[in-house]
């Protein structure tokens, strides 16, 4: 089956770019774009890089770092998750032991 693709136009760093993107993905895609841009202009008003292609390579290691550590995050809380459904299901296996003597 084949997905709509629509053309977005996005500003990053006072550039615009033609996407082109499934129509229901807009909304991330403008989103990512934000994001991206924003990371760019704080790394580039920092001083700290020169060069639109250094501040973009820069501003991508800080967006993949984000999403490592959210994923790490993620992976912690679905372990949790999981305990505390085992515990769950424990404690109910208890209490139907009680209500059954």
């Amino acid at each position: 089956m084949n997905k709509v693709k629509k053309s977005v136009k996005v500003s990053i760093m006072k550039q615009q770019y033609s996407v082109s993107c499934e129509e229901e993905k807009v909304e991330n895609l403008l989103s990512a774009a934000h994001h991206l841009n924003r990371e760019m202009q704080s790394i580039s008003e920092g001083g700290k890089v020169l060069g639109l292609d250094r501040c973009a390579i820069v501003a991508g290691l800080n967006i993949s770092n984000e999403l490592l550590e959210l994923k790490k995050k993620l992976e912690v809380h679905e372990a949790t998750i999981t305990r505390l459904n085992s515990l769950n299901e424990q404690l109910d296996k208890f209490v139907d032991d009680l209500k059954s003597t």
